[in-house]
């Protein structure tokens, strides 16, 4: 089951108790070698999973008391720099967030911890404050309810299995070949098949979709300089058994190549049984995104403008919860969204359609997505 994060969040608080990869703080540290153990532990969890250290709520009884009068509280942009200046192994420090929640009338923060097959994290010069040190070259994990001590390092089966992660291990061949996505220079291709130098068992084959040719293109392809629209089917293959199949979006007249984005639907009404207004997304850790950066050429300056152009009206959220609170965040000003939505101008080339209706449609969704596009900026600066 998929939560928000404020349902997650509802629901580990209602649980009473903490465990591998969520930690309950009362308030904020005071003691930023503590701040730095625990972020370090939750980026070393063992449970493979994103981590929350959640201030504002009571020791003991669990009750949420807030965070709004917390002297020592902290922002994203405290914690990220505070990071960074800390001397981690070769220079990979966690990725944080800090999400902000109203919970019984009282602000509470969550820092979110970023799951990653970078592990083990940990430092190459010790780090003091008053009398606690994090220790160098000491790797921190959390089992349980439990952060290894900060005196101590983990034991040896929990560094073993931080060490497997990092060389993904512990991950299945799907998940291997997402991660080597990521490094393009690892890939060779003749054409219609790309494969992995170091493990050629991993392919991507692209074969043409015959039944793209009676597709209408979609709204985003007249963004596009040019129209025209044709279709791929593209296969991710494990010694030949297909693991993943997605279909490709050349547009631009050739000159970009993207996995089709995702639907997503407005919903205005007082049941949101009927969608008022549609958009196309990715988000940024999902397999198509990762396969839209992996065929994205950025050296090619016709493909990066047909990218942009791609991007005016497609959404890219980092996540599945960032996705979520957008569109609350939309539905709650749906006024102002309709009303940016009615003083927006635009001029599109010709439009293939069989019926004006088909028209007006490719153009409210032209002008959806320009219109979400600012707003979700602007989200993310309240959020930040």
């Amino acid at each position: 089951m998929s939560y928000t994060l404020e349902e997650e969040i509802l629901r580990l608080i209602d649980s009473k108790r903490e465990d591998d990869y969520w930690d309950f703080k009362q308030q904020h540290h005071t003691n930023k070698a503590d701040l730095l153990l625990d972020i370090i532990c939750m980026a070393n969890n063992r449970v493979d999973r994103d981590a929350y250290i959640i201030f504002g709520i009571a020791d003991k009884t669990f009750e949420v008391i807030g965070v709004e009068n917390d002297e020592n509280r902290k922002n994203q942009q405290m914690v990220i720099d505070f990071l960074k200046s800390k001397s981690f192994v070769s220079g990979i420090r966690p990725r944080i967030e800090i999400r902000t929640l109203m919970l019984a009338d009282h602000e509470i923060d969550v820092l979110i911890v970023k799951n990653s097959t970078d592990t083990p994290y940990f430092l190459t010069d010790r780090y003091s404050d008053g009398n606690r040190t994090v220790r160098s070259n000491h790797i921190y994990t959390r089992v349980g309810d439990t952060n290894t001590d900060i005196d101590k390092s983990a034991d040896i089966n929990n560094i073993e299995y931080l060490w497997k992660k990092r060389f993904l291990l512990t991950r299945s061949p799907f998940e291997q070949i997402m991660k080597r996505l990521e490094n393009k220079d690892e890939w060779k291709t003749d054409e219609y098949v790309y494969y992995n130098v170091y493990n050629p068992e991993f392919t991507i084959t692209l074969e043409d979709d015959d039944e793209g040719f009676e597709l209408r293109p979609e709204f985003y392809a007249y963004a596009m300089t040019n129209s025209s629209t044709m279709y791929q089917m593209l296969s991710i293959k494990y010694f030949g058994t297909q693991l993943y199949g997605r279909q490709i979006v050349i547009l631009d007249g050739g000159r970009y190549s993207t996995p089709t984005p995702e639907w997503e639907f407005l919903y205005f009404g007082e049941y949101r049984t009927q969608a008022d207004y549609a958009l196309k997304c990715f988000t940024k850790d999902s397999p198509a995104y990762k396969l839209n950066e992996f065929l994205y050429n950025e050296d090619n300056h016709e493909q990066g403008y047909a990218r942009r152009r791609f991007f005016e009206v497609v959404l890219l959220f980092e996540d599945s919860l960032e996705k979520d609170a957008f569109l609350e965040y939309v539905h709650h000003y749906k006024d102002d969204f309709l009303k940016r939505l009615d003083a927006l101008d635009g001029e599109w080339s010709w439009i293939e359609s069989n019926t004006q209706r088909q028209q007006e449609q490719v153009v409210i969704r032209l002008k959806t997505g320009k219109v979400l596009k600012q707003m979700l900026e602007e989200f993310r600066q309240l959020n930040w």
